[in-house]
């Protein structure tokens, strides 16, 4: 271990004199031209990189070139050209480190490929507003802790093809509503304790560059804010690499309040405009921007390597696509399955007089990622309604059956007198609805599109079942009517044979909610100061501290739809036992089902009432595979900073002393005491 370290210090220290070096034979102008970049189209003449900023022939420098998004590599000159991958919040939904790792691989690969040098994501903001129209972007769902134990896994695989990965957006950019002019007011404490750990969490696994968002945070813009930029990011939280501004984010030379670069113009930091500034700031923000690249080998691609890298490659495979139907199935979320409806195992399909109809548009054309710079056009969607169709004809994607029939949205009493009589001769009855959301706007409601009618119809089915396709928390009013309810967020290109492998048991649902369902629309409350804002929606005051989310609901003892954490599987799971060995927590499991299938045991605690804290916060997860009738145990270390809290006066985190509960449990869920254990800790 010894020696490991030694050698990584080595290894900094040469990174280190290597961007030392190159700086010290820059020009002021070409120092200069690294703090600012260039947009879309402008590289190469014809191309699509959404930044650049110009190589350095003569150091060996080449461009750095910038590309979205959070959900793959979004091409718009050359559609489906690039893998459109589950969202960030499914893999939130997966509580699954290893297919963070994968998320993260693939993308990582494709970006190398398609010959960018940084890929812009992930997402990391905490899910504060339901309806926040980004919300499917983000992969820490709404608690803290979730975000951060998956993004070191993402940042790790993506930055081992030698780009960097952008952490995104700081901070505070918690609505599309007036994102531009909107003001985020909250305390340090809170930024701390709930915002930024998925951002140190990123940190800590060696990400490259940091973004910072259009939004203000208590009255200064994000990326011209010295507190946040310089004292936190930079300071407490230590950032060693660079901070672009989101595109157009800028208002001002920014150099000395901890912006490092301009994207995707230089308007502000010019060389008109820097050139008198201190050398050693500007020699500073440009190692900042160097050294991540010499670090992950950005720099020392070899001229075989680079041959085969171009913006024109269609970098799709099956290998790609297979990857994100992985991804898509580990994270869809079986919230209910009375009567063990599913799955519908292969006796069923190959049953002569078998009979399925399926209701919605969404399964002839179906929604897989929402909109703006997230979105990833596929170069191949297979349909809902395609793939039922090709497994009740035992044959290839494509092959068609009567065994299937096909009802879109309603538009009329007689529409759906014909899907009541469809569904009473159906042996199942599949409801596909969605909505959809992007970047530039939030939703106006949490609803579904055109789920009126599914109660009415579901009354008809022997056995219905509901797939929804959301961008975050969705009504359900229906849940009631409907015996099975699949959840699978915004799944990308490979989601119809995802939802086919689940539906079918090739995949046991493993997928958790990582944010909580609400019953109605704004069940948490938000006042108008806290959402959308006041005085013209120019500032929201986050006077909710942390009871957002789960921690809302336990606060104020309300009951959500569904909560935080809440997924079914097609086998069931015991926790038999949870032991505490000072900050050491064991659990036992058992699998007490006929199927093999992954738990995940999540550990919540109630830190001193004197610390201030909400009733229960998530602090440690695991996913583990058991096998039926086989049991496990998972240990939980606890680390000081678990059992922390943000000291405004030292800027640190400081251990709560005292007497703490911890619950080990499958969900956020507490109702019902025997579904989960609670036990005692002292924190010393």
């Amino acid at each position: 271990m010894k020696l490991l370290l030694a050698s990584a210090l080595l290894a900094a220290v040469a990174q280190a004199d290597r961007a030392d070096d190159l700086v010290n034979r820059m020009t002021l102008e070409e120092k200069i031209s690294y703090l600012g970049g260039r947009g879309m189209g402008t590289y190469p003449d014809d191309g699509w990189y959404v930044g650049t900023v110009y190589g350095l022939d003569r150091l060996d420098i080449p461009a750095l070139l910038y590309n979205d998004g959070p959900q793959g590599f979004r091409d718009d000159a050359r559609p489906g050209t690039t893998t459109a991958f589950p969202s960030g919040l499914n893999i939130a939904a997966t509580w699954d480190t290893e297919m963070a790792g994968l998320w993260g691989d693939k993308m990582g690969k494709e970006f190398f490929d398609k010959g960018a040098n940084v890929m812009l994501g992930p997402g990391l903001n905490v899910a504060r507003v339901p309806v926040n129209g980004r919300n499917f972007e983000y992969m820490s769902g709404e608690d803290p802790v979730l975000g951060a134990t998956l993004v070191p896994h993402v940042i790790e695989k993506s930055q081992a093809h030698k780009i960097l990965a952008n952490a995104k957006h700081w901070v505070n950019n918690n609505q599309e509503t007036n994102r531009n002019s909107v003001s985020s007011n909250l305390d340090e404490r809170l930024r701390y304790e709930m915002y930024y750990p998925p951002f140190q969490a990123a940190i800590d696994a060696g990400v490259g560059s940091f973004m910072c968002s259009y939004n203000k945070i208590n009255h200064v813009w994000s990326c011209e804010n010295p507190e946040t930029l310089l004292t936190d990011l930079k300071g407490n939280m230590g950032f060693e690499g660079y901070v672009m501004s989101d595109w157009g984010a800028t208002h001002s030379p920014s150099l000395m309040e901890g912006l490092d670069q301009e994207m995707a113009d230089s308007d502000f930091m010019s060389y008109d405009n820097l050139k008198d500034m201190p050398i050693e700031n500007i020699d500073a923000s440009v190692k900042r921007i160097l050294k991540p690249f010499i670090t992950v080998g950005a720099f020392d691609i070899t001229d075989e390597e680079n041959a085969d890298r171009s913006i024109y490659n269609n970098v799709t495979s099956d290998e790609h696509f297979q990857a994100a139907r992985t991804i898509a199935a580990n994270s869809h979320v079986l919230l209910k399955n009375d009567n063990d409806v599913l799955p519908l195992t292969a006796d069923f399909w190959t049953n002569a007089d078998m009979n399925v109809a399926m209701f919605g548009t969404q399964a002839f054309d179906n929604a897989i990622g929402g909109q703006g710079s997230g979105r990833v056009d596929a170069a191949w969607k297979p349909t809902p309604l395609d793939t039922f169709k090709a497994r009740a004809a035992g044959g290839e994607y494509g092959s068609d059956s009567d065994k299937v029939s096909y009802y879109g949205d309603p538009e009329s009493d007689d529409d759906i007198a014909e899907m009541k009589t469809a569904a009473e001769a159906a042996d199942v009855c599949f409801f596909w609805i969605s909505t959809m959301s992007g970047e530039g706007g939030d939703r106006g409601s949490l609803s579904l599109d055109n789920d009126a009618h599914v109660a009415q119809v579901a009354e008809h089915c022997k056995k219905s079942v509901a797939v929804v396709t959301t961008p975050g928390a969705a009504l359900m009013p229906w849940s009631d009517s409907i015996d099975a309810i699949l959840v699978n967020f915004m799944p990308g290109c490979a989601s119809a044979f995802a939802t086919m492998d689940v539906v079918l048991g090739d995949v046991n649902p493993s997928g958790k909610l990582p944010i909580t369902f609400p019953n109605v629309e704004n069940q948490e409350g938000f006042t108008e100061i806290q959402y959308p804002g006041i005085d013209d929606a120019e500032n929201v005051t986050y006077t909710e501290g942390w009871s957002f989310g789960y921690r809302f609901y336990h606060y104020h003892q309300a009951q959500p739809n569904y909560y935080f954490g809440e997924g079914l599987s097609y086998t069931t799971f015991d926790l038999t036992k949870a032991t505490v060995d000072g900050q050491s927590v064991k659990v036992g499991l058992k699998n007490t089902g006929s199927l093999v299938g992954s738990a995940v045991p999540q550990l919540y605690l109630q830190l001193p009432e004197e610390c201030d804290e909400p009733l229960w916060m998530l602090k440690k997860f695991e996913k583990i595979s058991i096998e039926a009738g086989e049991e496990a145990t998972v240990e939980f270390d606890l680390t000081d900073r678990d059992l922390s809290i943000w000291n405004v006066d030292d800027d640190v985190f400081e251990k709560c002393v005292g007497d703490a509960t911890l619950r080990v449990a499958f969900s956020a869920n507490f109702n019902d005491e025997d579904s989960y254990i609670e036990k005692d800790l002292t924190i010393a």
